[in-house]
């Protein structure tokens, strides 16, 4: 019941070979498995358009295979962490043009009490200056103590240790108390990554006064940021980051 899936795919047929602006916009957002409704769509597609987004880094995201959505219209890479009946939720990178390539990672450790794992996903895509740019999402493991969670999140960061070239990492860290976000914070650092700086910061979903949700980025040059109000559509606001290719 609980078991993850294979990675699923959407690729859409093009005659030709597009890359990342020079200007791209990143939208990352938790969407607590309400992605599948009408009212999701309508809100994501007016989100596309109005911020010209051009990837995606979702989490806890539901497909079901006999229902489309306004994700369809994107490339895009789930990375499964549960499989429940018809439906498969994960982490999801999408974007306007087909990567390069995209791997998962399944965590090691489960959840206490329901057993599930978490998932990440990492994705390179070509940008305008013909250099690689790679995109990293997770969902970080929650409800275990922390040395659990700092073995989780160190073997992500281990996956990128030894690229050299563009990234942004982001997702749900569920850094929710000081010592993850301080374990957060050292493995940026050790990867000299820059985090984000979010406008209306106050909507990012926080818990004890720590941030969960979280950009990082190096090699690249941040034109703006926002958090966006979602209202009841999910229990996490939406991150945008506009970046610039260097």
């Amino acid at each position: 019941m609980l078991k993850p899936y294979r990675m699923i795919r959407n690729t859409l047929e093009s005659e030709e070979e597009k890359r990342l602006p020079r200007d791209f916009g990143l939208l990352c957002w938790n969407v607590h498995k309400q992605n599948l409704g009408d009212t999701f769509d309508r809100f994501l597609g007016e989100l596309m358009e109005r911020y010209a987004i051009d990837l995606v880094a979702f989490q806890e995201v539901k497909i079901y295979s006999g229902r489309g959505s306004v994700l369809d219209s994107f490339h895009f890479s789930l990375a499964p962490n549960i499989r429940f009946l018809n439906h498969v939720y994960g982490v999801l990178n999408g974007s306007r043009m087909k990567e390069i390539e995209t791997f998962p990672l399944l965590s090691s450790h489960r959840e206490a009490m329901i057993r599930t794992r978490k998932s990440a996903i990492f994705s390179i895509y070509p940008m305008d200056n013909g250099e690689p740019l790679l995109v990293v999402n997770l969902h970080a493991i929650n409800f275990r103590e922390n040395t659990v969670y700092n073995k989780e999140l160190d073997a992500v960061f281990e996956r990128i240790r030894h690229y050299f070239g563009a990234m942004i990492v982001t997702g749900d860290f569920n850094s929710w108390n000081k010592k993850r976000i301080g374990f957060v914070m050292k493995m940026a650092g050790a990867l000299e990554l820059q985090a984000v700086e979010i406008e209306q910061a106050h909507l990012i979903k926080s818990f004890m006064s720590c941030k969960l949700d979280h950009i990082f980025y190096r090699g690249l040059k941040l034109i703006e940021s926002r958090a966006v109000d979602v209202g009841k559509l999910s229990d996490h606001n939406a991150l945008y980051a506009r970046f610039r290719s260097l």
